[in-house]
């Protein structure tokens, strides 16, 4: 037992460093300020679709999203 939690660990732990994490802060077109993680491999297109969502879903409104690094 003691060995299979120790294997679970060091695999959760290599695999948190190589994980790649982007943190995104956006305000919604209703004023709402946001801080959205994104873990794995998102792509610019996909971050933005799901910030769009985001927004539709709480203010009513589907906004074109610019990523600026």
């Amino acid at each position: 037992m003691k060995k299979k939690i120790l294997f679970s660990a060091m695999m959760g732990i290599s695999v948190m460093a190589f994980a790649k994490t982007l943190q995104a802060v956006w305000t919604s077109t209703c004023g709402v300020k946001h801080y959205t993680t994104f873990t794995g491999n998102w792509s610019n297109s996909d971050m933005q679709s799901y910030i769009a969502s985001i927004n539709e879903i709480e203010c009513g409104v589907r906004p074109n999203v610019v990523l600026n690094p």
